[in-house]
């Protein structure tokens, strides 16, 4: 009867360990996060953009400010592949991301 319970608590010491390391990953992964709320607000708003452009076929260059950040758009075209590259740059404090995406060309 001992040999049995002392198995049993190996095992339940082991799944504990195991789901405290893992608590301990998650929350390490949190902390060491640099991109600030503004960054992800700029992914939103450039995945709105890049619709907006496909609807409206927009291709100029533009400057989008917002509150705590700023989105460079700048379109080049592909005629031979009826492509359109459109390259974003977010501005949030000193830090800058770009964020690239390829949509078709429709003349």
């Amino acid at each position: 009867m001992k040999a049995s319970s002392l198995v049993e608590s190996v095992i339940a010491i082991s799944i504990i360990s195991i789901c405290v390391l893992v608590v301990f990953m998650v929350y390490l992964n949190v902390i060491n996060l640099n991109k600030s709320v503004h960054y992800y607000k700029a992914k939103h708003t450039i995945e709105f953009l890049t619709q907006e452009i496909i609807k409206q076929q927009d291709y100029e260059d533009n400057i989008f400010k917002y509150e705590g950040y700023t989105v460079t758009k700048k379109a080049t075209i592909d005629d031979e592949d009826q492509m359109v590259l459109l390259s974003f740059l977010i501005q949030t404090g000193h830090n800058e991301y770009q964020v690239n995406k390829l949509i078709p060309y429709n003349e």
